[in-house]
């Protein structure tokens, strides 16, 4: 009983930190807690997609369709590009990062095109999470197999420091 209770009393206390978010709708807040609720675990092979599909399927939602996209920022040679509202993002939306290097936090190496560091030992990925909450600053959000950490935790995506290491972040409304 008690190590259910936990899970649910930390999705109530983190639900009322985040004001800048929207109201949820009943399949986000489903899905932010199933996250919640596998803090610490591995779900499934341990990949983000999984963490993503199994959070989706415990809300009702077909896997593989994230929805409507609700947020873009992306970088490049001109600049940063924004696109859509980030006070419309919600807890239990999905956030997906196009071409993001893995080790994000130690790369290093020769730039390449778009002034991006080249790491041919660390090829650029996509990866996947689930919303808590975003500022202008960043997003945090569950995920796993970040780092090579197959459990399910939160991590925090800088707008400001990582912006130049993903090729656009979207977020989508399930």
């Amino acid at each position: 009983m008690q190590g259910k209770l936990l899970p649910a009393l930390v999705a109530l206390i983190l639900g009322s930190l985040a004001p800048n978010l929207p109201a949820q709708t009943d399949a986000n807040r489903l899905i932010y807690n199933f996250c919640v609720q596998h803090q610490g675990q591995q779900v499934g092979d341990g990949i983000c997609q999984t963490l993503v599909d199994s959070a989706m399927r415990y809300a009702g939602l077909p896997t593989n369709r994230y929805g409507q996209e609700v947020w873009r920022i992306t970088s490049d040679s001109r600049g940063v590009v924004i696109s859509g509202d980030y006070n419309n993002v919600r807890q239990g939306d999905i956030v997906y990062f196009h071409d993001i290097f893995p080790e994000r936090y130690r790369y290093q190496g020769e730039t390449g095109a778009g002034g991006m560091a080249v790491l041919p030992e660390h090829p650029r990925q996509n990866h996947i999470g689930v919303v808590d909450r975003i500022t202008l600053d960043g997003v945090r959000y569950y995920d796993q197999n970040a780092g090579h950490q197959q459990m399910v935790k939160l991590d925090y995506f800088s707008f400001r420091d990582d912006i130049k290491v993903v090729d656009y972040v979207v977020i989508f409304r399930p």
